[in-house]
């Protein structure tokens, strides 16, 4: 219960702090800046997981990185594909391979 609430803080302060970097003076897409915080999400719970944990944290875990990690590996390509000609954006994009 305490990894599980820990993991809800971090989430709950990266979306807050996330919100504000991907604000207006940042003048990034809204795709672009959602996309990069399910990709985060993504990398966050891929590293919070550990055969050692209790069944109930490994399958909130599981839960948490199929709906991000799918999301992204979804939009990825999309995106790539969208803002080919856009350096900024694809350089933010290359940061990740999913």
């Amino acid at each position: 219960m305490e990894v599980m609430m820990k993991t809800i803080t971090v989430i709950l302060l990266f979306l807050v702090f996330s919100s504000y970097s991907f604000g207006k003076e940042n003048n990034e897409p809204s795709d672009i800046a959602e996309f990069t915080i399910t990709a985060e999400n993504c990398e966050h719970f891929a590293g919070e997981w550990d055969n050692s944990l209790p069944e109930e944290n490994k399958k909130m875990i599981e839960k948490s990185i199929a709906q991000y990690c799918g999301k992204a590996k979804k939009d990825l390509p999309e995106l790539r594909k969208k803002y080919q000609n856009n350096k900024d954006i694809t350089e933010i994009l290359s940061s990740y391979s999913f």
